[in-house]
């Protein structure tokens, strides 16, 4: 989905935000590959390792998964069943689009409802690795589990009021059809 002027101004501020997170998380699949591309340099030709750097590219893996799934389905990254789905109306697909943003809401709400106790104790400890020579700060990566499904959750809400109005313009366009179409002139002119 493309941002354009005729969408109203909270579809394209989320979408903003949304777009903003999807680059995070590409930024994120690029450090990935150069760590992991580091490591792989450090083991083999160096004899060397470290264990910061193996327990980064894990630590990477959360802003990639849960950033990037709100921009997966901003831009229909997400898993349908196509065969099914491209056979069925304008109308019909947007019911079936409204009810899976629903469940989404419902879905995001529940896990960011459930984690924030979790990050929060977290975030209490100052959890950092326990091993040796690994990385502090783990929090900040629990923290991305509200944050990536909040955003999930405000593109759900887009998705959901998007579709909400497609029905509604589906419903208009087909009333639009079933009115009667002659209107008679009394006046002046008869």
């Amino acid at each position: 989905m493309t941002s354009t002027r005729t969408e109203p101004l909270s579809d394209r501020v989320l979408g903003v935000i949304v777009d903003v997170a999807g680059w995070g998380a590409a930024l994120s699949g690029l450090a990935l590959v150069l760590v992991v591309g580091g490591n792989v340099l450090l083991r083999y030709l160096f004899n060397s390792g470290s264990v910061a750097m193996q327990e980064l590219e894990w630590h990477l893996v959360s802003p990639i998964a849960l950033m990037g799934m709100a921009y997966g389905m901003r831009h229909g990254g997400h898993v349908r069943v196509d065969f099914l789905y491209e056979r069925l109306g304008p109308r019909a697909r947007a019911i079936i689009d409204l009810f899976s943003a629903v469940l989404m809401v419902i879905l995001g709400g529940a896990l960011i409802w459930f984690s924030i106790p979790y990050v929060g104790q977290s975030i209490m400890m100052g959890e950092g690795s326990p091993d040796p020579g690994g990385l502090s700060y783990r929090f900040v990566l629990k923290a991305f589990i509200p944050v990536g499904f909040g955003l999930l959750l405000l593109q759900a809400i887009a998705q959901g009021l998007m579709n909400y109005r497609q029905i509604i313009a589906a419903n208009d366009s087909e009333r639009a059809f079933t009115t009667p179409d002659a209107v008679t002139q009394t006046g002046a002119g008869d």
